[in-house]
C-alpha cells in the first residue's frame, strides 16, 4: 500500500513549469517601441487561422508585452502571467497586491508591472523564469503603462505623480507632481520624457532629476499614448485633434482635425502616421506633407489604436471584430472575430496575430 500511495502521489504531483532563464528581446515601452511600429515590417497574407486560446485571469485591460517565445499579461484579478507563444500555455502566474490596468514591460530576465490604487498601488519586478518577486515598491495607483530606459523605470500615477525608480532595487529616485491624472504612458525622447495628463497639459521632464523643462497645453485630453519619430511627438485627443509637437521644445508644429475623438495610441509606419477615431475613421498622415492627410470611414467603434503592417492596417472593433484593411481605400483584406470587449491594439509577433479579448482571453492566430 505504501508503494501504491507513493506512486499515486508522484503521478498526481502538479507539473511545475518555468519561463526561460533569460531571453534576448526587450519590451521597454508600451506596444514595444516609441513609434508603435513593432509590427510594421510584417505581412499577414490571407485570413489568419486560429491557433490557441488562453485564459489567465478574469479580465485583461492592458496590452501584452512580448519576448522571444513568451508573452506577459496582467489581469484585473491581480494576476501576472507569463505565457508561451507557441501554445498559450501558462508558464507561471503570480498574485500581486492590486488590479492591473497597465501593460507589463519585459527585459532579458525580468517582468515589470504596476497596480492600481485599490487596494494597494505598487510597482513590481518579477523574475522572468518563475515570477518570484525581486522587489516591490509602494507608489500609489498606476493605470498607465510604464517606460524603461537607460535612465531608469518611470511610472505616472492616477494622482498625477511621475516617479523614477531604480530598475534593479525598486528605490524611488525622485517624484514630480504634475497637474491632472496620468492615463497615457511616458514617451522617451532624446530631450527627455514627454508625458500628457488629463489636465490638458503635456510636460517635458528631465529623466535624471525630474525637473520640468517645458509645459504646454494640449487641445483636449490625451488618453492614448503618444507616438514619436525621435524629432516629434504625435498626440491625439478625445476631442478629435491630432497634434505634432517638437520633441525638444513642445512647440506645436502642426494640428489636424481627424473627425472624431481618439482613445487609442497613434502609430508611425515608415513615413506615415496612422490614427483611428472612436467612430471608426482611419486617418493616414504623410509626415513629409501633413496637409495631405486623408481618412477613410470604417464601420466600427474603437478605443484601440491601429496596427500598421507591411500590407495593410489592422483595426479592432470594441465588440470583437478584427480586420485588416487597405489604409487608402478601407477595403477589407481579412477579418477574424473574438469575444469583446477589445480595448488594445492587435499584436503581430513572430508570425502570429495575438489579441486581448473579453473575459480575460488571449487568442492567437497564425
Amino acid at each position: 500500500m505504501t508503494v501504491l500511495c507513493t506512486v499515486n502521489a508522484i503521478a498526481c504531483a502538479p507539473v511545475i513549469r518555468h519561463g526561460p532563464e533569460s531571453q534576448p528581446v526587450t519590451w521597454p515601452v508600451y506596444l514595444g517601441s516609441p513609434a508603435h511600429d513593432i509590427d510594421a515590417a510584417t505581412r499577414l497574407d490571407g485570413t489568419p487561422q486560429f491557433g490557441w486560446r488562453a485564459n489567465p485571469g478574469r479580465e485583461i485591460r492592458g496590452a501584452a508585452a512580448a519576448g522571444k517565445g513568451v508573452l506577459a499579461v496582467g489581469t484585473t484579478d491581480k494576476i501576472v502571467a507569463l505565457l508561451g507563444t507557441d501554445s498559450g500555455q501558462v508558464l507561471w502566474d503570480r498574485r500581486v497586491s492590486g488590479t492591473i490596468r497597465s501593460s507589463p514591460l519585459l527585459t532579458d530576465k525580468r517582468v515589470y508591472v504596476a497596480t492600481e490604487e485599490s487596494p494597494s498601488g505598487r510597482v513590481y519586478a518579477l523574475e522572468l523564469r518563475n515570477g518570484k518577486t525581486v522587489w516591490d515598491t509602494k507608489t500609489g495607483g498606476v493605470a498607465a503603462a510604464m517606460v524603461l530606459t537607460q535612465d531608469g523605470l518611470f511610472a505616472g500615477s492616477e494622482f498625477g505623480v511621475l516617479m523614477a525608480l531604480d530598475p534593479d532595487t525598486g528605490g524611488i529616485r525622485w517624484r514630480r507632481r504634475l497637474s491632472g491624472s496620468v492615463h497615457a504612458a511616458p514617451v522617451p525622447t532624446a530631450a527627455g520624457l514627454v508625458i500628457a495628463t488629463t489636465a490638458d497639459s503635456v510636460y517635458l521632464v528631465d529623466p535624471a532629476t525630474g525637473a520640468i523643462k517645458r509645459r504646454a497645453p494640449t487641445p483636449g485630453t490625451v488618453l492614448g499614448t503618444p507616438a514619436t519619430d525621435g524629432a516629434h511627438v504625435f498626440l491625439a485627443t478625445v476631442t478629435g485633434t491630432l497634434e505634432s509637437l517638437d520633441a525638444a521644445t513642445l512647440d506645436t508644429v502642426w494640428t489636424r482635425n481627424v473627425g472624431g475623438g481618439v482613445y487609442g495610441a497613434p502609430a508611425i509606419a515608415r513615413d506615415t502616421l496612422f490614427v483611428l477615431t472612436r467612430t471608426g475613421r482611419l486617418v493616414r498622415v504623410p509626415l513629409a506633407a501633413p496637409a495631405s492627410a486623408r481618412g477613410v470611414e470604417l464601420d466600427l467603434v474603437s478605443v484601440a489604436g491601429p496596427t500598421p503592417l507591411a500590407n495593410g492596417v489592422v483595426v479592432a472593433d470594441v465588440g470583437g471584430v478584427i480586420r485588416c484593411v487597405d489604409p487608402g481605400t478601407g477595403a477589407e483584406r481579412w477579418r477574424v472575430t473574438v469575444s469583446g470587449p477589445v480595448e488594445q491594439p492587435a499584436l503581430v509577433w513572430d508570425g502570429r496575430l495575438i489579441l486581448i479579448a473579453g473575459g480575460g482571453q488571449v487568442v492567437s492566430y497564425k
